[in-house]
């Protein structure tokens, strides 16, 4: 296994303070709840959501960001009706994806991430809470906070010093090789079955890294992010949705994602973006198997960054929760009229 080669203080102070250091994923819009604690239970289903990305192909060390999350409404008070709708009850191997809805929601849901840049590793665990309140009769409004743990490790195996003897890694490495966190994300969305505006920030904490029990001059910094779509049904089988993304964090330069989605039925799109000045990615997402979602897609790296290998593969899965179908009791006044029937058709009844 190869090493990275690194001057610890100079790493930690330069390095790692200025780069961009939360996830990303060129297909957002399949699951924007993993950025936005605020953009779960859209609609009237569950979901989860597993994610992989692996970067800069050709390097040894490259980026590498795995994701778990689930999200769904929740029933507050005494009230008897369902929070989740019926999906697919016709059992169909194709389907459509399910529209967003409006309406008052509660929504919980948590996330598992962990993203691994050579040496360094890091894994956030995070529950949250929404709520979704209409905002006009045809748009809703949400609000959502996420708390978790975060911890920020580093990989002895994968580094070795320009100088044998750095004492500033070797004091830290002796006092363990990992720094335990709070971590809060909070985020607003507004929605329709068109269009999907979302804000949200991360790391907003700005926690110290630590060498030793002794704060550094490196920060983990707070991370903002804008997502907005508009879908225009063209006719009754296709549509074309803009997606426009904005990153931005202290230290690293602004970026920005913009792309198209061509659906077809709603069961499926083909996607391409462009990030400014370093990546163009091209993808694809179905519905399949009567509740599951795949979506893929392929980053081309661009000038400077094609320099760091065959760009980037992404893969998303996702599998919708609804509430079973009631068969018992939508036929249970058949059943009553069957017996009635039975019962008048017996000897000795009048």
């Amino acid at each position: 296994m190869k090493t990275v080669t690194i001057s610890f203080i100079a790493l930690l102070v330069t390095g790692f303070a200025a780069a961009q250091q939360d996830i990303q994923f060129s297909q957002t819009l399949s699951n924007p709840y993993v950025f936005n604690p605020a953009a779960g239970g859209m609609t009237n289903l569950g979901e989860l959501n597993l994610g992989f990305r692996s970067q800069w192909m050709a390097v040894e060390g490259k980026p590498q960001t795995f994701y778990a999350s689930g999200q769904s409404q929740i029933r507050f008070g005494k009230s008897g009706e369902p929070v989740l709708d019926e999906f697919n009850t016709e059992k169909k191997t194709w389907h459509a994806s399910p529209e967003r809805t409006i309406g008052r929601k509660h929504i919980i849901g948590g996330k598992v991430v962990s993203d691994i840049i050579g040496p360094f590793a890091k894994t956030s665990v995070m529950g949250s809470y929404a709520i979704h309140l209409p905002l006009t009769q045809k748009v809703n409004m949400g609000v959502g906070i996420g708390i978790g743990w975060s911890s920020f490790a580093i990989d002895d195996n994968k580094v070795s010093l320009i100088k044998a003897n750095d004492k500033a890694y070797l004091s830290y490495m002796s006092t363990g090789s990992k720094q335990n966190f709070v971590d809060v994300q909070t985020g607003l969305v507004l929605y329709n079955s068109r269009f999907f505006f979302g804000i949200s920030g991360s790391q907003l904490l700005k926690n110290k890294t630590r060498i030793d029990g002794m704060e550094t001059e490196s920060n983990f910094e707070r991370h903002l992010y804008m997502i907005g779509s508009y879908r225009f049904d063209l006719k009754t089988l296709y549509a074309i949705e803009p997606v426009v993304i904005l990153k931005n964090t202290t230290a690293s330069p602004f970026s920005y994602d913009a792309g198209i989605r061509f659906h077809y039925q709603r069961m499926g799109w083909l996607s391409v973006s462009y990030r400014g000045k370093s990546a163009v990615c091209a993808g694809f997402g179905m519905n399949l198997l009567r509740q599951f979602r795949i979506a893929y897609a392929y980053e081309f790296g661009l000038a400077g960054t094609s320099a760091f290998g065959a760009g980037a593969h992404e893969i998303q899965l996702g599998f919708v929760i609804g509430r079973k179908k009631y068969t018992e009791k939508e036929l249970k006044p058949e059943e009553q009229n069957q017996q009635q029937l039975d019962d008048e058709l017996k000897p000795g009844t009048e």
